[in-house]
C-alpha cells in the first residue's frame, strides 16, 4: 500500500458511523491489519489507539485520514462524538467523564468498561455491518427504529465489545469481522432482539422522541435541545446520588405503580451504570420532565427531594430551571 497518496480502496463513512468503525473498514478494505496500518501511518509515538478516538480524535489523525481517503476533513470530524457538543453537553473535555457519553476506559488497546453498545437487528440488516455513534450515548438503551434493547457485552463470553481487535493475534485471513466477538467468535448479528418495556406509554413516547431527535439535525430537535438534556442529566445525577438515598426514585416508582428495588448505592455518574439500570433511571427522569413543575413540586412536598440538591453542582443551569427551583427555596412551606 502506498502511503503518500490516496489509498487504493477508500470507502466513505456510512450514516452515523463511528470513526473507529470506519478505520477498521478502511484497513480491511485495503487488506492490511489495523495495527499495522496505524503504525505505518503514525508510528509508535503517535498511536491513535491509546485513547478513546471516537471521543477525542486529534486533528493530526483526521488530517492523515483525509489525505489518504480523499474525504473531506469535516466529514471525518463528524464521525466523532465531539459533534454532540451543544446538543448533549455544553463544553468539550479532553479527560474525565463527559455528560451522556458512555466511557470505554481505554487501557492500551483494550476497553475496561462496557460503553460500546449495539443493536443486533441493525447489524443483521446492514449490507455492511458497522457501529454507530448513537450506540456510544447513554440515553440510547434501546434502538428507536427496531424497538429492541441494545446489547453492551458479548452474551456468550461476557467481554466488552472491541470490534477493532478482530485481527489481533490473527492473520488477515483469520481476522474476525466487526460483528463477531473478538474473544469467542460469537456472531452479534445472530442475537434475537429483545423487546423493550416501559413504565407507561407516555414515557415510551417521550423516550422515543428524545432518541429520534438525536438521529436528526439540531434544527429538528424540537423540545429536545441542550437545556432539556442538561436538566435531565441533573435529575439523573440526583437519582443516582448518594445524598438523596433513593428517596426520589422510590417516590417516582410509587407514583408510576412500578416496583422499587433497592440496590447498593455507588459513587457513579449515570453513564457508569449498566444498560438495564440506565433504562430504569432514564424513565424516572423522563417522567419528571413530562411535567417538571408539577411533578418536581410533588416530590419536594413529599420530602423526596431537598431544595439544595436541585442546583447542586449544576453550573450553567438553564434560566427556566433556576426560576422553577426558586419556588422550592422556602423550607417552611413543607
Amino acid at each position: 500500500m502506498s502511503y503518500g497518496k490516496v489509498w487504493p480502496v477508500h470507502p466513505k463513512p456510512l450514516p452515523d458511523e463511528l470513526l473507529s468503525s470506519w478505520m477498521v473498514r478502511l484497513a480491511q478494505a485495503n487488506g492490511i491489519k489495523l495495527q499495522t496500518l496505524s503504525w505505518q501511518l503514525f508510528g509508535n509515538a503517535r498511536s491513535p489507539w491509546n485513547r478513546d478516538i471516537d471521543r477525542s480524535a486529534p486533528p493530526w489523525l483526521i488530517r492523515e485520514l483525509a489525505l489518504h481517503t480523499g474525504s473531506n476533513y469535516w466529514d471525518i470530524f463528524h464521525t466523532t462524538l465531539v459533534t454532540y457538543r451543544q446538543r448533549l453537553y455544553a463544553r468539550r473535555r479532553w479527560s474525565g467523564q463527559l455528560p451522556w457519553i458512555l466511557p470505554v476506559n481505554n487501557y492500551g488497546m483494550r476497553h475496561t468498561a462496557f460503553g460500546q453498545q449495539f443493536c443486533p437487528v441493525c447489524l443483521s440488516n446492514d449490507p455492511t455491518p458497522y457501529f454507530r455513534k448513537q450506540w456510544r450515548l447513554a440515553p440510547f438503551t434501546y434502538c428507536p427504529i427496531h424497538q429492541v434493547k441494545l446489547v453492551e457485552a458479548c452474551p456468550s463470553c461476557g467481554l466488552a465489545v472491541m470490534y477493532y481487535r478482530g485481527d489481533f493475534g490473527r492473520t488477515i485471513q483469520e481476522a474476525r469481522p466487526m460483528h463477531v466477538c473478538h474473544g469467542c467468535g460469537y456472531n452479534y448479528a445472530e442475537i434475537e432482539g429483545e423487546p423493550t418495556e416501559f413504565f407507561s406509554e407516555e414515557i415510551h413516547q417521550t423516550f422515543n422522541g428524545m432518541l429520534m431527535s438525536l438521529l436528526g439535525p439540531i434544527s429538528q430537535a424540537g423540545t429536545f435541545t441542550l437545556p432539556f438534556f442538561l436538566v435531565l442529566h441533573q435529575l439523573s445525577s440526583i437519582l443516582v446520588g448518594l445524598g438523596n438515598k433513593a428517596r426520589l426514585e422510590e417516590f417516582i416508582c410509587q407514583r408510576l405503580g412500578t416496583p422499587f428495588v433497592a440496590r447498593p448505592r455507588r459513587r457513579l455518574p449515570i453513564e457508569g451504570y449498566t444498560l438495564t439500570e440506565r433504562h430504569h433511571l432514564l424513565q424516572c427522569g423522563l417522567w419528571l420532565m413530562g411535567d417538571l413543575a408539577g411533578r418536581l413540586g410533588e416530590a419536594w412536598a413529599g420530602k423526596a427531594i431537598r431544595y439544595n440538591y436541585l442546583l447542586k453542582g449544576f453550573d450553567g443551569a438553564p434560566r427556566e430551571y433556576r426560576q422553577l427551583v426558586r419556588r422550592f427555596s422556602d423550607w417552611r412551606k413543607l
